[in-house]
């Protein structure tokens, strides 16, 4: 595509598919023919790829997308599943396969669903999303503990607790924010709240700061260390 040529936002699957036909490169379109339906997302930015186009049409700020509000009307409402859905149609073209909605959409629908249930107990219950949620900083640390191994844990050690906080806000930061539901809310955003902290962001950079005064076995006031973090 021509360097600042605006891309087109498509409004149906069909669409996405006439635009994406020339959009992707064609060392990605090899790429896509290959890859399993439920890793296709990975090749899509922010989900470990650099393909930032459908992400475009389907981030959350995008509220006049006619591409998202037709996925959303036909039951997809999540990011990545909207990202997933119009990467498995743009496969099965790509493969010369039958591009079937209903067939497409049905399993992230039912997932959806789902998730429709937990969303009522999401600030109480112990998982979402198949993932385990902290109930408190104390419990953070057990489940990071059980994440890295002691070489990790030695590269930590080694770092200053900015140097730490800074390298790890886009990586297992990033993975807490999503994960633990800290923007949509969960037990462990509702602990956070009650102790003063409302943003992701200073969530997840206050678990991390404590965590690294608990793997550097450094004794600490929770009170006291929250107040200096809010202040």
């Amino acid at each position: 595509m021509a360097l600042g040529q605006k891309i087109k936002t498509p409004k149906s699957i069909e669409e996405a598919i006439e635009v994406l036909k020339v959009d992707c490169t064609d060392s990605l379109q090899k790429i896509i023919k290959k890859t399993p339906n439920d890793s296709l997302i990975n090749l899509c930015y922010p989900w470990d790829g650099e393909y930032k186009t459908i992400f475009k049409w389907t981030e959350s700020d995008n509220k006049r997308s006619k591409i998202k509000n037709y996925l959303i009307e036909n039951g997809i409402e999540s990011n990545q599943h909207q990202q997933t859905v119009i990467m498995i149609a743009f496969k099965h073209y790509l493969n010369n396969q039958e591009i079937n909605e209903s067939k497409i959409f049905e399993p992230y629908k039912k997932i959806e669903d789902k998730w429709r249930a937990e969303d009522k107990v999401r600030y109480s219950t112990d998982s979402l999303r198949g993932v385990y949620i902290p109930k408190d900083i104390e419990d953070c640390f057990q489940q990071i503990d059980s994440f890295w191994s002691d070489t990790v844990k030695a590269e930590v050690r080694a770092m200053t607790s900015d140097e730490f906080v800074g390298k790890t806000h886009f990586g297992i930061g990033l993975w807490m924010r999503n994960n633990w539901q800290l923007w949509g809310g969960s037990r462990l955003s509702k602990y956070m709240n009650d102790l003063g902290i409302n943003h992701p962001d200073h969530m997840s950079g206050t678990i991390l700061s404590l965590y690294y005064k608990y793997l550097k076995e450094e004794e600490f006031d929770l009170e006291k260390e929250i107040e200096k973090i809010k202040k």
